[in-house]
Formats: structure tokens, C-alpha cells, sequence
């Protein structure tokens, strides 16, 4: 109980940060700038769906198994250390020949690159902590980024003109100072010794993981596809006026799963998918709340943190909270499947949400109805089908694995 309540108030901190951080980059930033920030958002993305979170899933699926066997999980961080060096190999190649062909866009691509990493490095030490029971660590780091990363923005806006490459370069050093917390503590909590004795095969990897990263593809590609399409066609402001209202929406939904996922979805994982159901359903309350609170505070909110340009698109919160609550489902039922380790049933669910969302957004592009109001509506209407045919699936598997 004492570890909920701890959990709760660091959230609500967590949010709090978060909004403080929208309230500074809507006053320094256009929402065509924003827009670009977005975009250059949904650009990092694409490391993480296609290598960084698929290998996660694979990691936390072994780890128990691994820390129970061989005392410790250093193989998973010797692996770790090679996948990365590989990728830092990649980056600087990238970066060299966009020096030589795109110069002016450099420090986008070298920034976009290792926000990614970064991303990834403290989410899969924070999936390893709070998996192994350590939570109250993952919660005070929640709080140390989206702290930090107001402070380091707030100073660097003082200092130089704010663009999008300074919002990401204040999230960067936030997460830098987060990712050495997060080793300091799984070191002390010796999570990285043992013997490297358990042989981590790239094929085995590439075997489980390989449905997860098309699914993860095709995910962001529904999700944020949008952002890469619309502000090179000129729909900037659309693009930032929408992420940021949406965004208070998603950040008010992701505080409350991040609550409840950190707290409960570990027991699928050690009930070995028998306490799927009962996560379902609690999400689903968890959801309601949220959306209820937003409609009736998300007009007193926007005005709080943005301007009169804002403002009159508050509803837009809504959007925000219906469309990142699917995660919830979506996540807990990935796990159900990743324990099975049928993983190419996420495959399916993905590519529905990404054909769905073509379908949706070309029904509105080409009918000439793209603005800041419709075009959460593709996103919505995706999400809530894959929600619907992955828990299709998992009504279908056995309730508890053996």
C-alpha cells in the first residue's frame, strides 16, 4: 500500500513537470514550430520500433528465468553493449554523410538518432528494475527526468533562441542524468553480475523478436505517420496545435498507466498471463476516470498552460486520452502473447491499426477535410480497432500459461 501511494504522488509530480514543460514550449514556440518538433519526434521513433523495443521485449520476457538461473542477467548486458555499439557505428555514418550531402541537417539527425538510444537505454532499465520489484526507483527517476528536463530547458531557452533541436537537446541531457541513476541502482542491487554463462543467440533474438518489430513499425507509422506526412505537405500548425492540446490529454492518460502498469503488470508476467483479465479490466476504470476529469477540467487546463491560439481547441484533450488509453490494452495483451511467445499474432493487430489508419486518414485527406479538429479522428478510430482484435485473441488463448 505504502509502495501504491508513493508510486501515485510521483506520478502526480510527474505530471505536474509535464505540464510545466508544455506551459514553456507553447510560450517559447510557434505551433509551426512545434510542428517541426513533432515531426522530428516521430523521425526518432523509428530506431526504437524497429530495433530497441522488440529487443526489450525479449529481454524482459528471459530476465526472470536468467537472474533465477544464473544469478544475474550480465549477459543481457553484455548483449545490450554490443547491439549499441553497433547502432552508435550506424549513427556516425549517418551523421558523416549527412555532413556531405544535407549539412543543414546534421544536428537534426545526429540529435533525433541519439534521443533514441537514450529513450531506450532508460526504458529497458526501468523495465528491469520494476519487473524485479525495485518500483520506487523507477518512480523517482520519473520524477528526476521530467524535473530535469524543465530545469535544463528553462536555462537553455535563457541562453539561446528555442527551437525544436533545443526542446530535444533539454530532454537529452535529462535522460542522460536519469540513465546513470538507473545503473547506479541496478548495480547496487547487483542485477548486472553473476556469470556469462547464458549464451543470448542474435537468431534467437531476431526469431522472438522480429513480429514485435514489424508490429512496432507499423505502429508508429499509425500513431505517428501523421507528422511525417502532413508538415511536408504544409500542415505544420495543424501538426503542433494538435500534439501540444493532445499531448496534455496523453500526458494526464500516461501518468495513470504508468500508475497502474508499474504497480500491476508485473503480476501477468509472475502469474504467467492468469492476471490478464482482472489488468483489463482495471483499465478500463482507469480510463473512464480520466476521460471524465478531462472534460470537465480540460478547458480550464489548456488555458493554464497555453495561449489564445490553444485555447479554443481544448476538446482536442479528449483525443489525446482515448487514443494513448488503448495502450493499455494493447501493452497488457502483448505481454499475454510475448509469454506464450506466439508473437507473430502481434503482426495482425499491427498491420490492422496501420491499414485502418490509411483508410481513415486517406477517406479525410482526399475529401479535403484535414484540420486540426479531424485529424486525431484516423488515430482514434485505428487504435480502438486493434484494441478490439487483440482482445479477440486473447479470449481465444488459455487464461493462464503452464
Amino acid at each position: 500500500m505504502r509502495s501504491l501511494a508513493f508510486n501515485s504522488l510521483a506520478r502526480a509530480l510527474v505530471i505536474i513537470f509535464q505540464l510545466v514543460n508544455i506551459k514553456l514550449y507553447t510560450n517559447y514556440l510557434t505551433a509551426n514550430e512545434l510542428g517541426v518538433f513533432f515531426f522530428l519526434m516521430a523521425v526518432s521513433y523509428s530506431s526504437n520500433a524497429i530495433l530497441f523495443v522488440p529487443m526489450d521485449y525479449f529481454q524482459q520476457a528471459k530476465l526472470v528465468r536468467v537472474m533465477t538461473e544464473f544469478g544475474g542477467a550480465r549477459s543481457l548486458l553484455i548483449f545490450n553493449g554490443k547491439v549499441i555499439g553497433s547502432y552508435i557505428v550506424f549513427v556516425l555514418l549517418l551523421v558523416i554523410g549527412t555532413i556531405i550531402i544535407y549539412p543543414k541537417y546534421t544536428i537534426y539527425i545526429g540529435l533525433v538518432m541519439l534521443l533514441a538510444l537514450a529513450l531506450y537505454i532508460v526504458q529497458a532499465l526501468r523495465n528491469t528494475l520494476n519487473n524485479l520489484s525495485h518500483g520506487t526507483h523507477v518512480s523517482i527517476s520519473f520524477m528526476q527526468e521530467a524535473l530535469i528536463k524543465v530545469v535544463f530547458l528553462y536555462i537553455l531557452a535563457q541562453l539561446v533562441k528555442p527551437d525544436a533541436a533545443l526542446l530535444i537537446i533539454s530532454w537529452l541531457l535529462s535522460l542522460g542524468i536519469t540513465a546513470i541513476y538507473l545503473m547506479i541502482i541496478a548495480t547496487k542491487k547487483k542485477i548486472f553480475s553473476g556469470l556469462d554463462v547464458y549464451s543470448v543467440s542474435s537468431k534467437d533474438v531476431f526469431r522472438f523478436a522480429y513480429p514485435f518489430s514489424i508490429g512496432a513499425v507499423a505502429n508508429w507509422l499509425q500513431l505517428q505517420g501523421y507528422r511525417l506526412a502532413l508538415v511536408p505537405l504544409g500542415y505544420s500548425e495543424v501538426v503542433g496545435v494538435f500534439g501540444t492540446i493532445a499531448g496534455i490529454g496523453s500526458a494526464a492518460i500516461g501518468a495513470a498507466s504508468l500508475i497502474y502498469g508499474q504497480q500491476f503488470s508485473p503480476r501477468i508476467y509472475q502469474s504467467k498471463g492468469g492476471y490478464t483479465n482482472t489488468y483489463l479490466k482495471g483499465a478500463l476504470v482507469i480510463t473512464v476516470v480520466i476521460l471524465f476529469f478531462s472534460y470537465f477540467l480540460g478547458e480550464f487546463v489548456v488555458g493554464l498552460l497555453t495561449g489564445l491560439h490553444f485555447i479554443s481547441h481544448w476538446k482536442l484533450i479528449i483525443f489525446g486520452v482515448l487514443t494513448d488509453a488503448a495502450n493499455l490494452f494493447v501493452g497488457a495483451i502483448a505481454i499475454h502473447i510475448s509469454l506464450v511467445s506466439s508473437t507473430k499474432k502481434v503482426i495482425a493487430s499491427a498491420v490492422l491499426g496501420l491499414l485502418s489508419m490509411i483508410i481513415f486518414f486517406a477517406l479525410l485527406y482526399f475529401s479535403g477535410a484535414v484540420d486540426v479538429n479531424t485529424v486525431g479522428i484516423p488515430l482514434l478510430l485505428s487504435q480502438w480497432c486493434v484494441v478490439g482484435y487483440m482482445y479477440w485473441k486473447f479470449i481465444k488463448q488459455p487464461s493462464v500459461i503452464s
